[in-house]
Order: structure tokens, then C-alpha cells, then sequence
């Protein structure tokens, strides 16, 4: 009889272990699946990008509009970098003073009914503004990378156009 009740203590507590355990780790699963569902829903989605004082034949400033991607959650700007690679030149800018050439600045053309300071959230546009730290001229190749802090990162490439004359230049679309 004593040995029968050791083994139900023993099982008792093997029990009590395991699911202790299997509660713990469905835990971990759950905050694991809530934040890689963030991480791939979340994402700045790219309405246009234009250079401004293209008359003289190249362009250094750079206005993009930009909005959240269907489904994200907002996205911190100041969190937020974007790389800028052309032939001889990269640069990486963060949220900061548009006088700084690493660094963009942005504005809110139009705000959502969720709205944030320093957030792009569901409705929301924003006009991303930056500068260039060398003269791009006709008919050059560039990279642009927005990389959030969490979410998709947004690869964007295009080329100049073969002629500029004016003073704004639509590069992308």
C-alpha cells in the first residue's frame, strides 16, 4: 500500500510538472504568433516619389507619400530608417531636421481617425521629405529601403528619367 501511494505522489507530481510546463510554453507560442503576425502584416506602402529642382539637369531633395498597408497596426517614424544607394554614394537617414542630409523629415498631408504624432497610422499620409548627399543626375539607377523597426521592409528601385528640365520630376511610380 505505502508503495502504491508513492507512485500516485510521484505521478502526481510528474504530472504537475508537465503541465506547468505545457503551460508555459503555449504562453511563449502565444506572445510568439501575436509577434509574427505583426512582423508580417505590418508595412508602409509607397504612393509616389518625386524630386524636386530637376531643371538643371539633376536632383538632390526628395518628397515620397507614403501610407500604412492594408491590415498593419501603426508604425513608429522615429523608429523607422531608410537607405538611399546610388552609383558612387549611400546613405542611411533616420527621423530628424530636413538641414541634416541623413536625416527625413515628414509631414501629415492628411490624418486618420486613429492618428498619432510621429506615427503613420490607418489613414494617414504622409510626405516624407530628405535630401540626397550627392547630385543624381540623367539616367541613373537608385535603391531605397524603408525599414521600420517591426514589419516589412520596403525595397523601392528606379531609374532618373533620360531628360529632367523641370522642377518637379516623377521618379516611382
Amino acid at each position: 500500500m505505502i508503495i502504491f501511494i508513492a507512485i500516485v505522489l510521484v505521478a502526481a507530481i510528474a504530472a504537475s510538472v508537465l503541465l506547468g510546463t505545457a503551460g508555459s510554453l503555449q504562453q511563449k507560442a502565444l506572445t510568439t504568433g501575436k509577434q509574427t503576425q505583426q512582423e508580417v502584416s505590418s508595412g508602409i506602402q509607397v504612393v509616389g516619389l518625386s524630386a524636386t529642382d530637376g531643371s538643371n539637369g539633376d536632383i538632390e531633395n526628395f518628397e515620397m507619400l507614403v501610407k500604412l498597408s492594408a491590415g498593419s497596426d501603426p508604425l513608429s517614424m522615429n523608429d523607422t530608417t531608410i537607405t538611399f544607394d546610388v552609383k558612387n554614394n549611400s546613405q542611411t537617414m533616420t527621423r530628424g531636421s530636413i538641414g541634416n542630409s541623413t536625416n527625413f523629415n515628414m509631414t501629415y498631408p492628411k490624418t486618420g481617425p486613429d492618428y498619432l504624432p510621429d506615427y503613420i497610422s490607418v489613414g494617414d499620409v504622409l510626405n516624407v521629405k530628405f535630401s540626397s548627399l550627392s547630385s543624381i543626375g540623367q539616367s541613373q539607377t537608385v535603391k531605397l529601403k524603408i525599414i521600420p523597426k517591426r514589419g516589412v521592409i520596403v525595397p523601392i528601385e528606379f531609374v532618373t528619367p533620360d531628360v529632367m528640365s523641370t522642377l518637379r520630376v516623377a521618379v516611382y511610380p
